[in-house]
């Protein structure tokens, strides 16, 4: 009997939330799928090589590009300003502490993450508390010194948006309370004037962030559209009975906003109507009991072919993205030091437009960079590992696999030490995997794209895992299984 010849789809996108058993894939670490079903290594960190010293032992929870500086804040509330040095021989030359520790009001006030926003003199920031402000020289100050909230306590904000000329945020307590500036944008109000309460539902406001037009105002349990008004600042648009579980997990997709919401899911939405992003794929992890999600952080990276929605969970030491290309999910995650999987190394992330930078903080204070060009995180090596889920091609009776072959980009580029190596493992049932099959990615100019292993042994139904361990580049356009039906 002639063998036939059948995919083997690494590349099809993590899908935890349904069982293997069925075909679904249940892990998906690491890997990127383009729109052909290629599959290559996610891009790694390394250090932002223009970036210099750490002026500060503390992590960079917070990154921002305003005029011709880059604005960062460090966790021990701290501002700084990177400016490209004058001498490239020097770099780091030119950071700027925006803060000095013996003067509070010249730190980042409150205890929350950083948010940042302009208007045409000023950066602003807010973290929790008092909002802040630079100006282009000296250090930063308190954006409304002595301002109040509308009842009497001490302003406090932890999100800052820009709109129709006027500063907004939504205070720092259990309130739907969002509070706005006058024409000159230092002035928060008095009582009684400036504020609104977002009156959808009686839930607390945790976050404002703007698009082109419109504040979106999203509560614990509900989100509200409003647009510029000449009367009332702002009025009414929209509104819809989503809220949102975690206030900093809100990432702006050209005009519209995708976040986690109040039930766990990640949803999209332009404020009218939503769309659910994580159910099937991943709800049975986000959902669990006791999975921690208030301390999501989140960005949008648009990288190579890819426009990745990044959700990061610290506390969880995992984190998923979402490519809105091919509507796949991934697992994204590092290695510790004795090789276990924990929370990717970036701990804030800003895309600098005219540089094409993907800038992010680092633990250790300074600035790296997100590029396909490194192939670990800030040293930390990179593993990728796909599982297919258990295939039975259509039917239950024994298999012979006479041959499995893989189609990957191997030799163009020497390796120092080891040549790096892929794995393919598989298993018949639910217990561990059988032994591993190794291909070399071989040595320079060993370009032999196609590599196979025969004699696989006869299954039923079979799970099979690609494992790629990084130190190097790594691109798969292919991989089949040759199988021969019996008559049993």
């Amino acid at each position: 009997m002639s063998g036939k010849d059948v995919p083997l789809l690494f590349f099809n996108g993590l899908a935890s939330g349904l069982d293997p058993l069925s075909g679904t894939v249940p892990l998906y670490v690491n890997f990127l799928a383009d729109a052909a079903q290629a599959g290559r290594m996610r891009p790694g960190v390394r250090p932002w090589s223009e970036f210099g010293v750490a002026p500060v032992d503390s992590p960079v929870i917070g990154i921002y590009n305003w005029r011709q500086w880059t604005i960062f804040v460090t966790e021990d509330r701290q501002i700084w300003a990177w400016i490209a040095p004058a001498d490239p021989a020097h770099p780091g030359a030119n950071i700027l502490a925006l803060s000095d520790t013996s003067d509070a009001t010249t730190l980042l006030d409150g205890t929350g993450r950083p948010v940042f926003t302009y208007d045409h003199t000023r950066v602003a920031i807010a973290g929790g508390g008092a909002p802040q402000q630079w100006q282009g020289s000296g250090l930063s100050s308190r954006l409304a010194p002595g301002q109040l909230n509308v009842d009497g306590s001490p302003l406090a904000l932890t999100h800052i948006a820009f709109l129709a000329l006027r500063f907004f945020g939504n205070d720092n307590n259990n309130t739907g309370q969002v509070q706005w500036t006058d024409d000159d944008h230092t002035v928060w109000p008095l009582v009684g004037a400036n504020y609104m309460e977002a009156s959808s539902a009686p839930d607390p406001c945790v976050a404002v962030y703007s698009n082109t037009n419109e504040l979106f105002v999203f509560g614990t349990q509900t989100t509200q559209v409003f647009v510029p008004d000449a009367v009332t600042a702002v009025a009414t648009q929209a509104a819809i009975q989503v809220g949102c579980s975690a206030p900093f997990s809100i990432i702006d997709t050209d005009g519209a906003f995708a976040w986690l919401d109040d039930r766990h899911r990640f949803v999209q939405s332009s404020g009218r109507k939503f769309d659910v992003l994580s159910t099937p794929s991943i709800a049975n992890v986000i959902m669990a009991p006791g999975f921690v999600v208030t301390d999501c952080i989140a960005w949008r990276m648009c990288i190579g072919t890819w426009d990745l929605l990044v959700w990061l969970f610290p506390t969880e030491e995992t984190g998923f993205a979402y490519d809105r290309v091919t509507k796949k999910w991934l697992n994204i995650q590092s290695l510790d030091e004795n090789g276990n999987f924990t929370a990717w190394v970036p701990r804030s992330y800003f895309f600098w437009a005219e540089r094409n930078l993907h800038l992010v903080g680092l633990e250790d204070g300074t600035i790296g960079e997100v590029t396909f060009e490194a192939t670990d995180d800030n040293g930390l090596p990179i593993k990728a590992v796909s599982r297919t889920g258990f295939q039975d091609r259509g039917m239950f009776k024994r298999k012979l696999c006479r041959r499995a072959q893989l189609q990957l980009r191997r030799g163009t580029t020497a390796q120092p030490g080891p040549a790096p190596v892929v794995e393919l493992r598989y298993r018949d049932d639910l217990g561990a995997f059988r032994p591993v099959l190794r291909w070399s990615m071989g040595v320079a100019g060993d370009y032999q794209p196609i590599v196979d292993k025969w004699n696989c042994g006869v299954y039923r139904q079979r799970e099979w895992e690609l494992v790629w361990s990084g130190g190097g580049p790594f691109v798969m356009t292919g991989a089949t299984e040759t199988i021969e039906p019996s008559e049993t």
